[in-house]
């Protein structure tokens, strides 16, 4: 189990060895459309999008009535909010690369 404190990044690395780093990231409220291992398929690119880019970014996750909010931080600052859905890896990606040419 992750602390606050760990880095989500460091804990993904050994994601062959089970998903419990991506837990907190599932969002079951979508299941109808995207069961665990296909949401599993869409995080776990955006990880790997935020430790290339080797800035300061962090994804955030929050439950909210209708499902979770990602929310994609720069430096602490505000640079997306997603929901769950099919293009969820493509529209972070797209905004990380965006914000890394600043």
């Amino acid at each position: 189990m992750m602390n606050a404190d760990d880095n989500p990044i460091a804990a993904f690395g050994s994601a062959e060895e089970g998903d419990e780093p991506l837990k907190p990231y599932i969002d079951p409220s979508v299941f109808d459309t995207l069961d665990k291992k296909e949401q599993m398929d869409l995080i776990a690119p955006v990880f790997d999008a935020i430790t290339l880019a080797g800035v300061d970014f962090d994804l955030k996750v929050q439950d909210s009535a209708t499902g979770k909010r990602y929310t994609l931080c720069k430096n602490e600052e505000v640079v997306d909010i997603v929901s769950m859905d099919k293009n969820f890896k493509d529209k972070l990606i797209e905004a990380i690369e965006k914000n890394s040419e600043e």
